[in-house]
């Protein structure tokens, strides 16, 4: 075999381990905060930004009024509304939890740790365990650094969102529909 497919063996196996360990009562609760929410805000950093980014985004597609935190567009949180950080053990991510729930927000934390201050802060955390610090309670990766948890958020926020659409029974035209047409996109599905 080669390295390669090891490689590839490796890291799916890995992200299995961290997707089967998400509570599912976890994920429901999450589902009922998104869809009780007036408004949604998402916040990660680094790379934890872009599974939040298209969490966001197929959020829009499905009807939520979602945003960006720090987007030039993002509205002022407050009561109703609803702040999802992804990862939660920053300084950052902290003071921003801190502000929304001044604000009169809700807070939803996706960690590995819920256990810090940032989680024990939020109205709901979910914890989804890869890697960020090689320390326990995380399950463990080759890869480097927080690769695993930032991989394991992406696929786990596309299968909320599969579950949402389930529920909502949101067809893909009318995610379609809202969907930016300024991309020029070619073919039959113009």
């Amino acid at each position: 075999m080669s390295r390669y497919r090891e490689l590839v063996q490796a890291v799916i196996e890995e992200n299995r381990t961290v997707l089967e360990a998400v509570s599912e009562s976890e994920i429901y609760k999450l589902i009922e905060e998104i869809e009780r929410a007036k408004t949604i805000q998402l916040y990660a950093m680094g790379r934890m930004q872009a599974s939040m980014r298209g969490f966001a985004m197929r959020l829009k597609h499905m009807g939520f009024d979602t945003y960006v935190v720090f987007d030039t567009t993002t509205p002022a949180i407050g009561p109703g509304d609803l702040l999802i950080i992804n990862c939660g053990v920053t300084l950052v991510e902290l003071g921003i939890i801190k502000l929304a729930k001044q604000a009169g927000a809700r807070v939803c934390v996706i960690t590995a740790h819920p256990e810090f201050e940032q989680g024990r802060l939020a109205d709901l955390t979910v914890r989804v365990p890869g890697q960020i610090f090689g320390t326990g309670g995380e399950v463990a990766s080759i890869q480097p650094m927080a690769s695993l948890l930032e991989q394991a958020l992406f696929l786990f926020e596309d299968i909320v969102v599969m579950m949402l659409i389930e529920k909502h029974n949101v067809s893909r035209d009318a995610m379609q529909r809202r969907h930016t047409n300024l991309e020029g996109v070619m073919g039959e599905f113009a």
